[in-house]
């Protein structure tokens, strides 16, 4: 699982803490938690860009909470990794005869 979790300038703005899967069995798991912790969810497909092509990942949106006067709510419990990935890009190799 990868978790995109927004500033809290972005939180602000409208920005929500994201998750993708890396399988369809582990996308399920997720949503049973969240469904018995009565976390409200949004399921979503988002553009990724593998070897060239653009594919379609499927994943959830997690709103953030916020209080009564609007202002974003911060959870100190929840340690949030965010997972960079960069992108390799190889020259062919080629044989001169």
């Amino acid at each position: 699982m990868k978790i995109f979790q927004p500033a809290v300038e972005d939180q602000e703005e409208g920005f929500a803490t994201s998750f993708t899967f890396d399988s369809p069995e582990e996308q399920q798991n997720f949503a049973d938690f969240l469904n018995n912790m009565g976390i409200g969810f949004l399921k979503s497909k988002f553009p990724v860009i593998d070897e060239g092509k653009v594919r379609y990942q499927t994943g959830f949106v997690v709103p953030c909470a916020t209080n009564q006067e609007g202002e974003v709510e911060a959870d100190p419990e929840v340690e949030v990794h965010e997972e960079v990935q960069e992108e390799k890009v190889g020259k062919k190799k080629s044989k001169k005869l």
